[in-house]
């Protein structure tokens, strides 16, 4: 049973990866190539490359500067999280390349501002599928990482020169400096794009509750029947008026907070994002 629920759990985890690899494609096919927008990465890479060497399959110089990677990155990722990250890196090339086939890299939105904006909200949305798969997506990833491990600069910080030195690559390669704008703005939207997924992923909620009442509090958050009892758990109560309950449902923490201060008017609750699980939870 036990390795029944891992398998559906990796085969679940792929699922992520393939719809991470066609919403990038799609970003770069619509959104990001038309323009020559080269928002960093190994994809931003093949766009400068196929630019200097005329060969338009971005896809397949992508997946050429990624297996060398990949390979040199082995021993860092691990063996799942490198299958899935090579799964990742197979599947985004040669969607990209199929894609790029039917649109012929044309423009779909006449505006470069809005069609960053587009690309980098959706390349943010394949980097959160991904990780939350547990893989990477490869290229400057595993490059960032295999650096960091040989040179005293921070992985944060390596992805960021790198991506500035891919940025300042297409500025040169395309000789229109106002580009490098819109890879900027890419990036920011990629940014807070993870930013709000990750924020949004957070499933565990940690409620510190201070009442004079928190026995009743208890009995009548226990008792509602609205609320999902699976997701809550009162891990900690005692007689100096404090109690600590943990909810991985979001939906469940407005009407938790309802009952409380309907309860007790005078109680007070603090509410924090917490990453940790419980057993048997």
């Amino acid at each position: 049973m036990i390795n029944n629920n891992k398998m559906s759990a990796e085969f679940k985890n792929y699922g992520l990866v393939f719809i991470g690899s066609l919403i990038v494609a799609l970003a770069f096919a619509l959104f990001i190539v038309p323009y020559n927008i080269v928002p960093g990465g190994v994809f931003g890479l093949g766009i400068i490359l196929s630019e200097l060497i005329g060969f338009s399959s971005i896809g397949v110089i992508a997946l050429c500067i990624n297996i060398p990677l990949l390979l040199w990155g082995t021993s860092l990722l691990g063996k799942k999280t490198g299958f899935k990250t090579a799964f990742f890196m197979i599947s985004s090339s040669f969607l990209l390349d199929i894609i790029s086939l039917f649109t012929k890299n044309q423009v779909l939105i006449d505006d470069i501002l809005l069609s960053s904006i587009l690309g980098g909200i959706l390349i943010g949305v394949t980097i959160f599928l991904v990780k939350k798969a547990g893989a990477t997506t490869g290229g400057q990833d595993i490059l960032a990482r295999i650096l960091a491990t040989k040179i005293n600069i921070s992985f944060n910080q390596l992805i960021l020169i790198i991506d500035a030195l891919i940025i300042i690559s297409g500025v040169l390669t395309f000789g229109n400096y106002k580009i490098a704008t819109y890879c900027l703005i890419t990036i920011i939207a990629t940014s807070k794009t993870i930013d709000y997924f990750m924020k949004q992923d957070i499933q565990n909620k940690t409620m510190l509750v201070f009442s004079k009442k928190n026995a009743l509090i208890q009995k009548n958050i226990m008792g509602d029947t609205t609320i999902y009892q699976k997701f809550i758990k009162i891990i900690h109560q005692d007689s100096s008026e404090k109690m600590i309950l943990i909810t991985k449902n979001n939906k469940n923490l407005s009407v938790i907070e309802s009952i409380i201060y309907n309860t007790d008017p005078d109680a007070e609750i603090i509410t924090l994002a917490s990453n940790f699980s419980l057993s048997k939870f």
